[in-house]
């Protein structure tokens, strides 16, 4: 947990102009890790295109190791998305840009893997549908817009918000956590830079913080930042879904057979937990309406 009693105000010139750009009280006691300049990339735009990319693939190779040491803290956050689900709750990504668009994918993407109703996980962006594909100036900085967000969709204490910020200081999210704290909601804040200032009062319940150290492309936190935060956004839905019983060994029991491949992974799963052969796995999936937990009662399982 980041705490404002334990970190040292190095420079409070910097402090007072992160802490009006939040406008939550929020901000970085040094430089944010995601905002410096990398040392091996220095002579970036003189290598050759085989050295960069070496470069790139061992700088993003560091990552899973700087999240295993957060591991008890992403254990924190599936036991609560698991929890609100079980509880009729919903999980909410919010973010901006690249962390904004990474959250609506991972949200998006649980129906289908999951069946899970469409409200169930969900993703807002900073600037709305507009921002999936470009830039809306300024919709970061409306924390008031965060806020909003949050009031337009009903929160309260049975849901779990996850704010994504790279930086840690993004208006729009700390306003959208600041009233889904207010309304009870489970708050959780992932960023990469562990060298925040948070108030007490706006402090989330659960905070992955990990240091990446720099861009190799400064600045560009859909490098390194854009990787974790993929990385963990998988290991939140995925593992949540798991303790909720949709998944048997390592299948997708409660799969979405939309469309022609999805049909065909779901009959070979249907033969995987049965033992029945194809044109058996498929009859019986024909026969439950493609509900692959039914199909497998109706075979029996081997």
């Amino acid at each position: 947990m980041i705490s404002a009693m334990t970190l040292k105000r190095d420079n409070p010139g910097r402090e007072k102009s992160a802490s009006a750009s939040t406008g939550a009280g929020v901000y970085s006691v040094r430089p944010s890790p995601t905002e410096q300049r990398h040392p091996r990339s220095m002579n970036l735009d003189k290598l050759s295109v085989r050295e960069a990319i070496a470069l790139v693939l061992n700088e993003d190779a560091r990552i899973p190791k700087k999240l295993l040491a957060e591991a008890a803290r992403i254990e924190e956050v599936i036991k609560a998305a698991a929890r609100a689900f079980r509880r009729g709750g919903r999980l909410f990504y919010v973010g901006a840009g690249t962390s904004g668009r990474l959250g609506v994918l991972d949200a998006s993407e649980c129906a289908p893997t999951f069946s899970t109703p469409p409200d169930m996980v969900q993703g807002i962006i900073a600037g709305g549908q507009q921002a999936l594909w470009g830039s809306v100036e300024g919709a970061e900085d409306d924390a008031g817009a965060g806020g909003h967000a949050i009031e337009m969709r009903s929160i309260g204490a049975r849901d779990v918000v996850i704010g994504i910020a790279a930086s840690g200081t993004t208006p729009f999210v700390w306003g959208a956590l600041r009233e889904a704290k207010r309304r009870g909601a489970t708050t959780v804040l992932v960023c990469f830079n562990p060298f925040l200032s948070i108030p007490r009062s706006l402090r989330p319940a659960i905070i992955i913080a990990p240091n990446l150290g720099p861009e190799l492309l400064t600045g560009s936190t859909r490098l390194k930042a854009g990787t974790a935060t993929k990385l963990l956004l998988n290991l939140f839905t995925t593992l949540a879904m798991v303790r909720l019983g949709k998944v048997r060994s390592n299948l997708m029991i409660n799969l979405n057979p939309a469309n022609a491949k999805l049909r065909d992974r779901a009959v070979r799963i249907v033969q995987d937990l049965t033992g029945a052969a194809y044109p058996s796995a498929q009859q019986a999936l024909h026969r439950s309406g493609w509900v692959i937990t039914t199909a497998v009662a109706r075979l029996g399982r081997k």
